[in-house]
């Protein structure tokens, strides 16, 4: 069973949700990060949020780790490069609390430009004065958004609503996509700066985009213009806020997040024009129902070596050709498990045939995927989509990708074959409403689902040898789920693949090796092991 530890507060469901795939969780919320190294060489799998640093030292004192999951879009608290070096998989949720993060930005503007706070402070005071808490309207003022990815997208979308005027700078996006969203494009972030009434961040927190609001940058603002924070600590410059505050250069700031959480007794969240909130901008039932279940099945897929949707550092396909190909690396791992237990050589080269218009361009993930299954239960290494590839490197084999976009029989076909010093391996697969079928053994068609136990037999096509092979396993309590039987020509040689309820004795195995018929016999296992 695998021990999972949840350092974050989940929403109930996602416990259950682990707990019903058979996850062992230990629910520690904000346990001190001495408390964790003390225990994490037990536990294969770690969630957290924003509270638990997931760093080196965690990560080399998790001697049993597979999995670090965030259950949050960012990354920052987690040390993705060592986890990549230690053949740690990362998995996020980048896109389940978006539409409560963009709310939560024109929350913390509108409570900016209404003096929500200071004016609900006044009347706590028993003092009412509106004249004081004079506002400004958003319609028609130019709003600056600084990233435009799916948080930035919602924003642009909710300020159309108000009839504001969009501008936004993002160096790693089409102008199409400014185009979609009636955004004129900044070429640079000073350009947006000085035409903008009101700022938002929605850029990930990376080398480049820390401190990229520093004083000379917030200088670069327009007088008596709002700054909103949303995005993620470090991003804005604290001391230099604070001081264009002081100075009155901006009129208003909203900030959901700082540089050091959790945050108490910061200058921000006293200044009279400055609207502070501890970061709440996933904090919505809505937004933690939906990352508690993804990151529940998040953690499930990665345990269970399955193919995960968020990857962080392994090859990640977006958009439409992800949901393609996320059952083709499901079945390319089925096949390099299939492909190793085939073979009876020393292989030095493997060769994939993508055939299909939409996988042309999903070799790296599916090699990936290919070697994943080609190397599990064969080392002690841990084995899976951030380290396959390199362990096939240092196994010196050589690796060839052929695209093909048409095929005589199969919309999508993935093909696999295999070289050595001995007679070549090959064998076919497809999807079938999602699941993945073997439909070509070494030249033998098949039509059959690669699952629990299955067994082949090579033999000689002639009456008596499918009759002989069901009493072996009858009389040895193994029952048949299905047989799929291929051949190439009348009377030669006949190629069986039989799916099983039960492991087979080696008793039975060795009888059906000696019978006359019988030239090959194997036991194929596509279980998992943990």
């Amino acid at each position: 069973m695998f021990k999972v530890l949840v350092t974050a507060h989940l929403h109930p469901i996602a416990l259950e949700m682990m707990k019903r795939e058979g996850l062992q969780l230990e629910v520690k919320p904000l346990l001190p990060k001495e408390e964790i190294l003390k225990v994490i060489s037990e536990f294969h799998g770690i969630v957290t949020r924003s509270d638990t640093a997931v760093d080196q030292e965690i990560l080399d004192a998790g001697s049993s780790l597979k999995v670090v999951g965030r259950a949050a879009i960012g990354i920052d608290n987690i040390d993705v490069d060592h986890a990549t070096k230690k053949g740690v998989l990362v998995v996020h949720v980048p896109a389940d609390n978006v539409v409560s993060a963009a709310e939560h930005t024109f929350a913390l503007l509108l409570g900016a430009v209404r003096n929500v706070t200071t004016a609900g402070l006044r009347l706590q005071e028993k003092i009412w004065n509106r004249k004081e808490f004079d506002g400004w309207e958003l319609r028609d003022k130019t709003l600056g958004i600084v990233g435009l990815g799916k948080v930035g997208s919602n924003v642009a979308n909710i300020a159309s609503g108000f009839g504001m005027n969009l501008i936004a700078y993002d160096p790693y996006i089409s102008r199409e996509k400014f185009e979609k969203f009636s955004a004129k494009k900044a070429n640079s972030l000073k350009e947006l700066l000085n035409c903008a009434d009101m700022v938002t961040i929605h850029t990930p927190k990376t080398r480049e985009t820390m401190g990229m609001f520093d004083y000379l940058s917030l200088k670069e603002m327009k007088p008596g213009s709002v700054l909103v924070n949303c995005a993620r600590g470090g991003i804005v410059d604290e001391e230099s806020l604070l001081r264009v505050l002081d100075e009155g250069h901006l009129l208003r700031a909203g900030i959901d997040v700082f540089e050091e959480e959790p945050c108490v007794g910061n200058p921000l969240h006293f200044h009279p024009h400055c609207i502070c909130t501890p970061h709440l901008g996933a904090s919505t039932v809505e937004a933690q129902s939906r990352v508690g279940k993804t990151i529940a099945v998040q953690m499930a897929k990665a345990l269970k070596n399955g193919v995960v949707d968020y990857p962080v550092n392994m090859p990640l396909v977006e958009g439409e050709l992800f949901a393609v190909s996320r059952g083709f690396c499901s079945l390319a791992e089925k096949m390099g498990r299939l492909a190793r237990q085939l073979i009876t050589f020393q292989p030095s080269l493997m060769r994939m045939s993508v055939c299909g218009k939409d996988m042309g361009d999903q070799f790296d993930i599916l090699k990936a995927a290919y070697f994943k299954g080609y190397f599990e239960d064969t080392t002690e290494e841990r084995v899976n989509y951030v380290n396959s590839v390199k362990i096939a490197e240092n196994h010196g084999l050589k690796f060839e990708a052929i695209k093909d976009p048409l095929h005589e029989t199969y919309s999508t076909l993935l093909k696999i074959e295999v070289y050595g010093d001995g007679p070549p391996v090959s064998l076919s697969g497809t999807l079938f409403a999602q699941r993945s079928k073997i439909v070509e053994i070494n030249g033998y068609p098949m039509d059959i689902v690669p699952e629990g136990t299955m067994l082949l037999i090579r033999n000689e096509d002639r009456p008596g040898v499918i009759g002989f092979v069901g009493g072996v396993l009858g009389k040895n309590g193994v029952n048949i789920a299905r047989w799929e039987l291929g051949r190439k020509e009348l009377g030669g040689e006949a190629l069986g693949l039989l799916k099983l309820d039960e492991r087979i004795p080696s008793t039975a195995l060795k009888e059906l090796e000696d019978y006359e018929g019988i030239t090959e016999v194997k036991e194929l296992d596509f279980s998992l092991h943990s």
